[in-house]
């Protein structure tokens, strides 16, 4: 099956390069803005650069490293890239602001988030952590929507920091991390942990690749190139996760290559092990769920249409 898809989209690959490329031409660059330094969840557009995917389509790869200082959505907005990756979330609150994005490709069936905490045995649900210290992106609409369907209102929050000691000297504490990396690190360091993923809680925010309402007006075919270059890429590292780890753990030094092969495995098993020929696709009603979701937290306002955030047309194969 695997092999199919992939000579599928070669062809078509080709054509995009027959049809929109000259030959001998220099491809167009297409910078892609990570959220966050190089990691697994990152991984397919990473391997879609180490590939050179895209080349017969006239593209270039150029995947930019993120990191504290970078903001995808408003440097995407304003041109520093073609496009980036973010949470739906997120994209949805800026597009409610009148940020002109809109999500292409959904990477992630839903952001990882996970809340870790001190194994205990009487912990059997999130309301037993009601009267835990939580380590978490305060403000952030995933916290919001948990305190608040979770009733955990008397709950204290401080901000989430990469500092395992003040978890490891608070046994009240909870902390905000991915679940491909966090549990680990701190099994790692020796802690005893458990943990609640926001996905079970109910709070599913896809990963999304976004690009700007022009880029997809104007440049269509450079869009979709892009968007096929990156499936690749993404199913080339699930087939062969191995290929990319030299590559991540030399440009981040906290990603070890044991975290990578665990992480590598949990992101494949729960995520990409999917329907290949339907990868990226996003779901309408996901959508809704989660813009929902917001609303009920009055993070977006009645009347916002979330349909305005995405185009489902990009990805071939994918209904609504």
């Amino acid at each position: 099956m695997h092999g199919a898809l992939k000579s599928c989209l070669a062809s078509a690959l080709l054509a995009l390069g027959t049809a929109g490329h000259a030959a001998g031409a220099e491809p167009a660059p297409v910078r892609i803005l990570m959220n966050w330094f190089a990691q697994p969840d990152q991984a397919g557009y990473w391997q879609a650069q180490q590939d050179k995917l895209g080349r017969d389509a006239g593209i270039a790869i150029a995947v930019q490293q993120g990191g504290p200082r970078v903001q995808t959505i408003p440097q995407v907005a304003s041109g520093q890239a073609e496009f980036g990756i973010a949470n739906a979330d997120d994209l949805l609150l800026a597009r409610a602001k009148g940020a002109p994005v809109r999500a292409v490709l959904a990477h992630l069936d839903y952001v990882p988030y996970t809340l870790v905490y001190h194994r205990n045995p009487a912990v059997k649900s999130i309301g037993d952590l009601r009267d835990r210290t939580f380590a978490v992106n305060l403000g952030s609409a995933y916290w919001e929507w948990v305190r608040h369907h979770y009733r955990l209102d008397g709950a204290r929050t401080i901000p989430v920091s990469g500092d395992l000691g003040l978890f490891r000297n608070d046994p009240a504490m909870v902390q905000q991390g991915y679940s491909l990396y966090l549990p680990a690190r701190m099994q790692g360091a020796g802690l005893a942990v458990g943990q609640f993923t926001l996905a079970s809680l109910g709070y599913r925010s896809y990963g999304v690749l976004f690009t700007t309402d022009e880029m997809i007006r104007t440049r269509p075919a450079l869009v979709r190139a892009t968007v096929a270059a990156l499936r690749q890429g993404w199913r080339n590292y699930a087939a062969n996760p191995a290929a990319l780890r030299p590559l991540l753990t030399a440009m981040n030094g906290q990603i070890s290559p044991a975290l990578y092969d665990s992480s590598s495995r949990e992101l494949i098993d729960t995520q990409l092990a999917r329907d290949p020929a339907r990868f990226g696709c996003m779901s309408a009603a996901r959508w809704r769920e989660l813009a929902a979701q917001l609303r009920s937290v009055k993070f977006l306002p009645a009347a916002f249409d979330e349909k305005t955030a995405f185009d489902g047309t990009l990805v071939p194969g994918c209904g609504t």
